[in-house]
């Protein structure tokens, strides 16, 4: 398997896979997120498929700190089948990928994100885009019934020997070895949904700068205790689990009850994502839940929005110090990612990227 880290070529003596962008001048960012790149299938909650479409956290967040303001670095890991068109876009609007560890491995099983009408979703079950067309479904619209059969089918297919991008990052944990020296100098980082081993090597990396440092616990960390999380929750600035991680993290509150625990573990702001409800940001001063409202959006796919939230959190936070500040341009980040498919939708939307 070829690996290149795109800042260390010329040091290192590798060779750049060809279908890699090439390396952009050195410049300063702002922010820096961490997280992974992956490729969804979407059944929204409307019918509506989108199949292969370029995702993960990492990608998300950095897009919601993109079209919230400022240069932003990406720490992540790709794979030659993560769309190419995808990371020229993400390069051309301004997104710093000199961070990213580009792989030649091809991965063909990617997750499905099946949403139902009340907002919930099926995401545990894989397949390649082809899977729906071979199954004989339309590839554009489902209708009710069409969903839960084809569901059913996924639910029994044997993956044995498959590997999902979202296990490939579980075997290639990301390292504080391949964030480029000028990320160091950003003014705020992201964590996205990572294992607390990768979380707690890079809050050690970014502990010696000035940065502030802001982290989504995903399942990784809401599998655990909150005292096992003492050394992470310990060295964050804002702590943004969503309502189902908050439930995990806190059994048996109600979201301002989980939050007020939250803000006896961690020093900085601590604020739980509610879907279409928005926010709810704790208040030290009043010891109380602050509501932030979503802003309203036709909602086309729902995936990512917490992600870019977060990406969008960091950028208000670095900007104002004030949570509430932040969680509204969160808000605002998260709403344009959810009017297209993909991570890389609310690109078009921002008027000095001309793609």
């Amino acid at each position: 398997m070829g690996i290149t880290l795109l800042w260390k070529e010329t040091l290192l003596g590798l060779v750049r896979p060809d279908w890699a962008v090439e390396p952009v001048t050195q410049r300063s960012v702002d922010l820096v997120t961490v997280g992974g790149l992956t490729v969804d299938n979407v059944i929204a909650a409307d019918g509506r498929v989108g199949l292969g479409q370029a995702g993960g956290n990492g990608a998300y967040s950095a897009v919601g700190a993109r079209i919230s303001g400022g240069q932003v670095g990406l720490v992540s890991h790709a794979v030659a089948s993560y769309p190419r068109a995808v990371i020229r876009r993400l390069e051309h609007a301004g997104i710093d990928l000199s961070g990213v560890i580009w792989s030649e491995e091809l991965l063909s099983a990617c997750n499905w994100f099946i949403y139902e009408p009340d907002g919930r979703r099926e995401e545990r079950l894989q397949s390649s885009p082809e899977a729906l067309a071979e199954a004989g479904f339309p590839t554009d619209r489902l209708k009710p019934e069409q969903v839960v059969a084809f569901r059913k089918l996924l639910m029994q297919r044997d993956t044995s020997g498959e590997i999902s991008y979202s296990q490939f990052r579980l075997s290639r944990p990301l390292c504080p070895e391949q964030v480029p020296p000028h990320f160091l100098k950003a003014r705020g980082v992201h964590l996205a949904p990572s294992q607390p081993e990768v979380m707690e090597a890079m809050l050690a990396l970014f502990a010696p700068t000035e940065a502030l440092v802001t982290a989504d616990p995903g399942w990784q960390l809401a599998a655990h205790p909150l005292d096992r999380l003492s050394s992470i929750l310990g060295r964050l600035d804002a702590f943004l689990p969503s309502e189902v991680e908050l439930s995990a993290l806190v059994p048996g509150a109600r979201p301002a009850q989980g939050l007020a625990v939250l803000a006896k573990h961690c020093l900085g702001a601590v604020a739980v994502k509610l879907g279409p409800e928005g926010v709810l940001v704790w208040d030290r001063a009043t010891a109380s839940a602050i509501a932030v409202p979503a802003v309203p959006t036709r909602t086309v796919d729902p995936t990512g929005a917490g992600d870019a939230f977060c990406g969008g959190f960091l950028a208000g936070l670095v900007e104002s110090r004030d949570a509430v500040l932040a969680a509204r341009a969160g808000a605002r980040a998260a709403s344009k990612v959810v009017a297209a498919f993909g991570a890389d939708g609310a690109l078009s939307l921002m008027p000095d990227t001309h793609l």
